[in-house]
């Protein structure tokens, strides 16, 4: 079962009051599609088609519904004889009126993605008209939408996780609504341990990268030179390199009699770079 099926589920649990089943059939009417004097949606989900019809019925306008296969899925309708019926808008001011005219708006035309894939829910009215006027319906309760158009309909959009989490609540999903949070908290954690992990492996590579250059380093000066070319300062230092190119500086300053800082093997460590590069360009010059 898809997200946007389980939305409309929890949607269609809701109980309503006879002046909420008023608003959720107006809701319902104004997102169909208009068909001379009547209106219809088509869906697969059957408790959808059963919640809107009950609705109409509940109100005592004339309806009818039927079911169709297409392409190998059962499709249920449900007509309108009316579609004046969701006209005029009914007076939505109270936050509890608005959210459940958008719920019968959503379950009529709405989708959402899965939030495992995306964000984006969808409200398809086909009209621009009517996108209008449900958006600005929307912003007066605090919300927000886009306007777009695909295939030369209409429809408004939502693409930010928390506000799409808010319209969701505000209709009613409260469950659906927490899963989307869930969800987005899962990804924001597992972004931040990769982010961290390849941060790690790319600091680490850089100090193997270190390491091995002052092991060449050091390698260069014993075959060209022998330990004895450095000072003991340094051949303390160069040798424990040698034994081991994971120690972190650090490491090796305590290895050291008497141990010193990171920053004081740091300091010998370049000693011992510039001492090898001097020797390559003698080297190279004799050549």
């Amino acid at each position: 079962m898809s997200f946007a099926a389980d939305v409309k589920n929890e949607l269609c649990k809701a109980e309503h009051s006879r002046k909420q089943l008023e608003l959720l059939s107006k809701g319902a009417a104004y997102a169909m599609t208009e068909d001379g004097e009547g209106c219809f949606f088509n869906t697969e989900n059957k408790r959808v088609a059963d919640s809107i019809a009950d609705a109409f019925d509940s109100v005592g306008k004339e309806y009818s519904t039927g079911e169709s296969t297409f392409r190998g899925r059962t499709l249920y309708t449900v007509t309108l004889a009316d579609k004046s019926y969701a006209y005029p808008v009914p007076d939505c001011s109270g936050d509890d009126a608005f959210g459940v005219y958008l719920r019968g708006v959503f379950l009529v035309c709405g989708l959402v993605a899965n939030p495992e894939k995306g964000y984006q829910l969808e409200l398809f009215l086909h009209d621009e008209s009517k996108c209008r006027t449900l958006l600005s319906m929307i912003e007066e309760h605090g919300m927000g939408a886009k306007l777009s158009s695909r295939r030369g309909s209409s429809f408004l959009y939502i693409k930010e996780s928390e506000k799409i989490s808010d319209m969701l609540t505000y209709m009613g999903a409260m469950m659906q609504a927490m899963e989307i949070m869930n969800v987005k908290i899962y990804k924001e954690v597992r972004n931040n341990v990769n982010r961290s992990v390849n941060c790690e492996a790319a600091n680490l590579d850089k100090t193997i990268a270190a390491a091995q250059k002052q092991a060449d380093d050091i390698n260069y000066i014993f075959e060209k030179r022998g330990e004895g070319y450095l000072p003991d300062e340094l051949l303390q230092v160069a040798k424990i390199r040698l034994t081991a190119l994971e120690l972190s500086l650090s490491d090796i300053g305590k290895m050291l009699e008497p141990p010193i800082s990171r920053s004081g093997v740091n300091h010998r460590l370049r000693k011992i770079s510039l001492i090898a590069d001097t020797l390559r360009g003698e080297d190279n010059r004799g050549e």
